[in-house]
């Protein structure tokens, strides 16, 4: 008796998450993003804290990188990259909630510690989750 080959299963290679693409876009939204973020939580004041500023930067940072998770990799289309489902937008509504905390209480680290859970657990989601496949 001769052995039976077993069904090969094909597996699409996985893609990189964060191409250089993501990347730059993330870079590129920083700084605007903190300005953003400070103009929310009161602005560049005496009551500014070494320890608050840097938290913000946190917030900022990953804030842009869940934003630029929305930018198609190469080989993408947009309508793939958003995704179809509402939780695809939940992630980018997470920055908005960040400077909405930030803005409860300015210049205060007990409000930018929460805005940074927030932002994390917005990229987590974006970039943990698996994407829903759009109808075509």
């Amino acid at each position: 008796m001769t052995p039976v080959p077993l069904p090969v299963r094909t597996r699409r290679p996985a893609r990189a998450t964060w191409g250089r693409r993501r990347l730059v876009v993330g870079a590129v939204l920083v700084p605007g993003l903190l300005a953003l973020l400070v103009q929310a939580g009161g602005g560049w004041t005496a009551a500014v804290t070494p320890a608050w500023l840097g938290l913000v930067v946190a917030v900022a940072v990953t804030g842009a990188l869940t934003l630029a998770s929305y930018v198609p990799a190469s080989g993408e289309t947009w309508r793939d990259t958003l995704g179809c489902s509402p939780c695809a937008v939940v992630s980018g509504g997470t920055v908005l909630a960040a400077a909405f905390l930030l803005g409860q209480a300015p210049h205060q680290v007990g409000m930018v510690l929460p805005a940074l859970a927030v932002v994390l657990f917005g990229l987590v989601q974006r970039t943990s989750s698996t994407r829903d496949v759009c109808m075509r």
